[in-house]
């Protein structure tokens, strides 16, 4: 990298995060029905009719949902016909999960004239939710947290590109030195974007530290089950041998507890996981 593009770089990288600080990054808005749903699962007193009306006021959420619901990735023998039905067999966590991600995915990642780029981001980040849960179940963990922080543990990509893209409209820089700017801030915007959707502590601090363990305080279990999540989800669309030696090379894998045999039992995962992306994308 020569002088002038290293000097933009840091000189964009500055720009993104002082905005950041400043709250000045424009963020989508979480859709309504989302954040309720989180509230209403979250909720002791919440039941499956209350959910099933409240995923029913949004008719493509409703839609979308119940493709879901009668995929692969949750194995249904006979057809869900109805959002109750589903809420009853697969229960109110799982329902609640399925809206959440096929909310984020419809409003969160996108960005005009950037299709393809978004597909791939929303493919790595529900890819990257489902070998998180199957990781948390593997160490009897909470697979509901695993999942949901590893699907939005890329949120803050979209936004920084649609800020970076703002901020160099007039001076277009290298897509190699954008990518490595967004890299380098997305845990913070991703960390930031949560906050402000006013989402769990505990998630926001692990989407923080998933590349800087340390950074998500007494939440880095979590952090290191995305972290790994992560690899695993890199690994599933190009499981090579470069792929497969970052996996097994994690450095989070002492602090989970997971030896090579635990590591070959999640590879043999890998279709059921694909199966399940393809559901949630």
């Amino acid at each position: 990298m020569n002088t002038t593009t290293a000097y933009r770089s840091d000189e964009l990288r500055q720009h993104l995060l002082r905005r950041i600080e400043r709250d000045e990054v424009e963020l989508p808005i979480l859709p309504d029905v989302a954040s309720r749903v989180l509230a209403l699962c979250q909720d002791a007193d919440g039941d499956a009719a209350q959910l099933s009306k409240l995923i029913q006021s949004d008719p493509a959420l409703a839609a979308n949902v119940l493709r879901i619901a009668n995929s692969a990735a949750y194995a249904a023998r006979e057809p869900i016909v109805s959002l109750q039905q589903a809420v009853s067999r697969l229960g109110m966590t799982a329902m609640g999960d399925i809206a959440v991600a096929a909310a984020v995915n419809a409003k969160v990642f996108s960005a005009r004239g950037r299709e393809d780029e978004m597909r791939a981001l929303r493919t790595h980040a529900a890819a990257t939710g489902v070998w998180s849960r199957e990781i948390a179940r593997q160490r009897r963990r909470n697979v509901e947290a695993a999942f949901l922080t590893g699907l939005l543990h890329d949120v803050g990509k979209p936004i920084l590109l649609q800020a970076a893209l703002e901020l160099t409209k007039n001076d277009p820089i290298d897509a190699q030195t954008l990518s490595n700017v967004i890299h380098s801030l997305h845990s913070t915007m991703g960390a930031h974007v949560l906050n402000k959707w006013k989402l769990a502590h505990w998630m926001a601090a692990a989407i923080d530290g998933h590349h800087d363990i340390e950074r998500a305080g007494e939440h880095s279990d979590l952090a290191a089950t995305v972290q790994l999540g992560d690899l695993l989800a890199h690994w599933t669309v190009q499981p090579d041998a470069e792929h497969e030696a970052k996996v097994r090379n994690c450095p989070v894998l002492g602090m989970l507890g997971l030896y090579p045999e635990d590591l070959d039992l999640l590879f043999t995962r890998k279709e059921l996981v694909a199966s399940s992306t393809k559901a949630f994308t």
